[in-house]
């Protein structure tokens, strides 16, 4: 690769191996190890196979976080660790952003990439805690709440067990959640609201019932699970499925406009 930007760029290997030439060096690594290149300095690049994830920085903002990035150019790095974890799966959880291509959503999304990046490689204690607070706060909250995505049915989603999977202490997780204004169990309850209602407008679930789909959803109370309902969308779940049964009648062959837009309005409430 010819000489480019000033930049550097970390480069993970996830699967295979591969081989650099670079600032008069050569080095390999394979799956579980990282480097640093320079941009601005000629480089070769071999994979074999490989499988890999690279990030690309600009030196003005890496160089003042991580005081001893060019001494770790060209140094093979073991992939193992919290940090490590931390970066990979902040990363691939961003690639899969629907909403990544706003301008200030790819803004904090840099920033705490470039946190992550230099507590890897080395960061100043000062970046450090700079990034305590941002890169590393973003990154494992996204994680937790990916967590809970995951395992809203099983009902495992408290703060000891989540806690307990992601390394951290309870009162950690809740406070990650009070940063944003809001509460582990308002989170959850809001994910599993959106998972019903999801559900219920679900035509290939209308042979269910709704108390069924409540409880796997994670709900263990009807009378609760229909009382946060009612109060979160404005009607019943009764309500909310018969809404997204008129609005699917309404766009075939025939159907009412007027009950189109009746419904429609309901189902964006929801």
């Amino acid at each position: 690769m010819a000489k480019g930007t000033d930049d550097y760029i970390f480069f993970m290997c996830l699967e295979g191996a591969a081989t650099f030439s670079h600032l008069g060096r050569e080095a390999s690594i394979e799956a579980g190890q990282a480097i640093l290149l320079s941009s601005s300095d000629p480089h070769v690049i071999e994979r074999a196979m490989s499988r890999h994830l690279f990030i690309t920085i600009p030196k003005a903002a890496l160089g003042p976080m991580a005081a001893n990035a060019d001494a770790a150019l060209m140094t093979p790095m073991s992939c193992v660790g919290e940090k490590f974890l931390l970066l990979t799966s902040y990363v691939r959880l961003l690639m899969q952003e629907p909403n990544l291509a706003a301008s200030e959503l790819r803004w904090l999304a840099a920033k705490h990439i470039q946190d992550l990046v230099a507590v890897v490689i080395g960061a100043t204690q000062d970046a450090t805690e700079v990034a305590a607070g941002r890169g590393i706060r973003a990154a494992r909250l996204r994680a937790i709440k990916a967590d809970i995505e995951s395992n809203l049915a099983s009902g495992d989603v408290g703060s000891d067990a989540l806690a307990g999977r992601h390394r951290v202490s309870a009162r950690y997780i809740r406070k990650l959640f009070e940063g944003e204004g809001t509460s582990l169990s308002q989170f959850v309850l809001g994910r599993r609201l959106a998972l019903v209602c999801s559900k219920l407008s679900d035509l290939r679930l209308a042979h269910r019932t709704i108390g069924a789909i409540a409880f796997d959803a994670g709900f263990g109370d009807l009378s609760t699970f229909n009382h946060a309902f009612r109060r979160h969308f404005g009607m019943t779940p009764s309500e909310a499925r018969q809404s997204a049964a008129v609005h699917r009648a309404s766009l075939e062959p025939g159907g009412r406009t007027g009950h189109a837009r009746q419904s429609a309005t309901g189902v964006a409430a929801a």
